[in-house]
């Protein structure tokens, strides 16, 4: 369900059938994050993250644009190794980490660690998800590393973001 909410697919609904309470919880509290984002029009963040074309062989093209798909659907969870990556994506490592520069205008850790502080500052301000919460489902591992790349990339803590939406 987070998957398609951040990939801006807001009719997905949870269904909640069974006798875990705990899950049914979880199933309608993300299907009313999900109305709330369709209230305010929301439109995922990565959608303009495709690659140049023009600028690179098509292979090249192809790898680096499954490693963004793959960063951006799995943004919740530690970036691999680049050594990893390029095992996954069948590169070696150099090629991809040079490629994906080439193409994306950065490095790959930048590229995710952006696209988590993104995903996080709508989180914040289209939803009430707690900010602890909001950083887990950014993929930060502690809030004090969250707070200070939030800090550090938007100039202001997220707590004032969140204050702000909270006088709205």
């Amino acid at each position: 369900m987070l998957l398609e909410i951040a990939n801006g697919n807001l009719t997905y609904r949870m269904v909640a059938e069974g006798h875990d309470m705990q899950f049914e919880e979880l199933a309608n509290l993300l299907n009313q994050v999900a109305e709330k984002l369709q209230q305010f029009e929301y439109s995922s963040p990565y959608k303009n993250s495709k690659v140049d074309v023009a600028t690179a062989n098509d292979t090249a093209v192809l790898i680096v644009q499954k490693v963004l798909d793959y960063i951006q659907n799995h943004l919740e969870e530690p970036l691999p190794s680049s050594k990893k990556l390029s095992k996954m994506f069948g590169t070696n490592e150099f090629t991809l980490k040079d490629n994906f520069r080439k193409l994306v205008k950065t490095s790959i850790y930048q590229f995710y660690n952006e696209e988590r502080l993104k995903k996080s500052h709508v989180l914040i301000e289209k939803t009430t998800i707690p900010l602890k919460e909001i950083a887990l489902l950014s993929g930060f591992t502690n809030y004090t590393n969250f707070y200070k790349a939030f800090k550090k990339k938007f100039n202001y803590p997220p707590s004032e973001l969140d204050r702000k939406n909270a006088d709205l």
